[in-house]
């Protein structure tokens, strides 16, 4: 009808996501094709998905579209937060004064007086954990006897004796977050100024999308809530060719400071992006992770920033490099007994049967188990059957780190 406009950003990224998935599958049998025969096409993708999940489930007030933005929020909360380590049982938990809900009287230091706090829906649910109490329950509760439960196990039963409270004052006192006091906390705001170091040249960019024009915060993959912060940025000016095919750098970095999650790195080469954030042909995978224990803010500082900005910063040089080495590197006595890929695999630290796993796959997937390349694509291929995330990552990236032992030859 005239005058009427629809979002139809979310159609775009799903007919997007099944072009993009005959398009990809039809390249990869002709590749296929070409190299052994049409008997031996096979789906040679490994796809990571996470990018994907946020771009779905982000609403609006959590997407920004350039990293000025994104930094100007997390650096403006970080501004506003506090901290107080206190005696568990010295929290009072207190009906809200419209009683809708309830709130946690303690002392502010950012005030240097006691004042109510009320908790996020996160915030919520780690009070209730120290409570030893169902967050579900109580949230179904009237705000007076959810108060009650909540006091009375924080007096008598808490998981633990004190407790490092996460406070945000800003025209409202909110409680963000309570966490043990030896919570190492790495700032969302650290994590953003990490990325727009490397990113003063424009060269790491937010994927093209066919809709970003017209809805740039729906194409967008830069996220922040009230508890976590996520980044996808690619390098598409900057292809690298390895074996006929240009593939693209990208990294995927997030964080929580209030302890949903922990400090993430995940680096990668891939061959498209989709308009619903699918990467696909993904290889190379290698992550980071950091736990928010005592160490983490100066584990962060020299290890996880320094680590994004050696990878952002390095050429294609080297990565082509490394590529270009496992296509040479062949096992001289692959074919004996003994001496071939499963022995060379077992003595790197995998196990008999992921190492006879691999194996197969590269057969399967490369036609031949000759190359490390050949090998390194059939641990990948093997990953993607894996249903769990971190499990297949771990194996992702153990596939990624064995191109470095052969370049350090």
């Amino acid at each position: 009808m005239p005058g009427l406009v629809f979002d139809v950003s979310w159609l775009c990224g799903y007919v997007c996501g099944v072009a993009m998935k005959k398009a990809t599958n039809a390249d990869t049998k002709r590749r296929a094709r070409a190299r052994y025969g049409r008997e031996r096409e096979q789906n040679m993708e490994n796809n990571l998905f996470q990018a994907s999940h946020e771009w779905a489930t982000r609403p609006d007030d959590q997407r920004y579209t350039s990293l000025d933005d994104l930094a100007a929020a997390v650096n403006q909360r970080k501004g506003e937060s506090w901290t107080v380590a206190t005696q568990t049982n010295a929290l009072r938990v207190l009906p809200a004064p419209d009683e809708r809900t309830i709130a946690v009287e303690l002392f502010d230091p950012s005030h240097g007086d006691r004042r109510a706090i009320e908790p996020t829906h996160w915030g919520f649910g780690q009070l209730a954990q120290y409570a030893g109490a169902p967050a579900s329950y109580l949230r179904k509760l009237p705000a007076p006897l959810a108060a009650i439960n909540l006091q009375w196990g924080m007096e008598n039963a808490p998981i633990r004796d004190d407790v490092l409270v996460l406070g945000q004052t800003n025209g409202r006192n909110t409680l963000r977050s309570l966490t043990s006091t030896s919570y190492g906390r790495i700032w969302d705001k650290d994590v953003v100024a990490a990325v727009q170091r490397v990113s003063t040249d424009g060269r790491w960019q937010i994927p093209a999308a066919s809709y970003a024009t017209t809805n740039p915060k729906r194409a967008t993959t830069l996220y922040a809530s009230d508890r976590d912060v996520f980044i996808f940025l690619v390098d598409p000016k900057n292809p690298i060719e390895v074996n006929g095919e240009q593939l693209f750098r990208g990294f995927m970095a997030w964080n929580s400071e209030v302890g949903a999650a922990t400090f993430g790195l995940t680096t990668f080469l891939y061959r498209y992006v989709c308009d619903n954030r699918i990467i696909w042909g993904a290889t190379d995978v290698k992550e980071l992770k950091i736990r928010h224990n005592g160490g983490a803010p100066e584990r962060f500082k020299y290890e996880g920033a320094k680590y994004l900005s050696r990878y952002a910063q390095e050429t294609t040089a080297p990565i082509v490099d490394r590529i270009q080495a496992a296509n040479k590197f062949e096992l001289p006595e692959a074919d004996k007994p003994g001496k071939g890929w499963e022995s060379w695999l077992t003595s790197r630290g995998f196990t008999t049967t992921l190492a006879k796993v691999a194996v197969s796959k590269a057969k399967e997937e490369e036609g031949e188990a000759r190359s490390l390349w050949n090998i390194v694509n059939g641990i990948t291929a093997h990953a993607r059957t894996i249903p769990y995330t971190d499990e297949r990552v771990k194996l992702e990236t153990a596939a990624g780190n064995l191109l470095n032992t052969i370049s350090k030859n």
